[in-house]
């Protein structure tokens, strides 16, 4: 008995079919972590106290305004283009990450930390951030954006991403060592941490 087979338009049509179905979803997804991110915006750390949470809310609007408004837009613009892959948060802080990169690197924009990881850059949820000390790192400039405002991408930002673009080693630079104090004396209060001083140090020893 000879088979039967599909016109060749219907194999056409199923082939559309299932591109649009494809495309659909990624568009989808897309939007799904661009919510995430946004979700950030409102986020507050649960160990801070009321006043604390409250003020960690309104200084995004107002005292953090440059840096998390440009933060929100990279973050949101990164997942839009399909170079996000998930979004963890913790400490009210939103991590936007791409797999696949050869090294970690971040960069801290406010309550945005934006992440390329490496494929050793494993974990779920909190684990994720708490397994891997270059999402703490990020996490330590975020407290310096609350203390500096207006003032952190002129003082913190821009001398940071300078010196990444130079040759020198940049985790001694200050601003690096700023963060990596932070993040120890966060992580080690809240999450009994035992701070890695191999490549975050919190002391320039040159």
């Amino acid at each position: 008995m000879a088979l039967r087979r599909e016109p060749f338009f219907l194999c056409i049509v199923h082939f559309h079919q299932k591109t649009m179905l494809t495309f659909a979803h990624m568009i989808l997804h897309r939007l799904h972590l661009s919510a995430q991110i946004t979700r950030g915006l409102y986020l507050t750390d649960a160990r801070r106290s009321a006043m604390g949470r409250v003020w960690q809310l309104l200084s995004r609007f107002t005292w953090e305004l440059p840096q998390t408004l440009v933060g929100w837009l990279y973050s949101v613009g990164r997942a839009l283009v399909g170079k996000v892959d998930r979004v963890d948060t913790l400490g009210g802080i939103t991590f936007a990450t791409k797999k696949g990169y050869s090294f970690g690197m971040g960069v801290s924009l406010g309550t945005f930390v934006d992440l390329w990881a490496a494929p050793w850059m494993q974990g779920e949820g909190d684990g994720y951030i708490l397994g891997n000390q270059i999402c703490m790192h990020e996490f330590g400039h975020t407290a310096d954006s609350q203390r500096f405002g207006w003032l952190y991408l002129p003082v913190i930002g821009l001398p940071s991403l300078l010196n990444a673009m130079g040759k020198g080693d940049h985790s001694v630079f200050w601003t690096e060592i700023r963060a990596n104090r932070h993040a120890m004396r966060y992580f080690s209060k809240n999450y009994s941490i035992a701070w890695n001083e191999n490549g975050y140090p919190t002391e320039n020893m040159a």
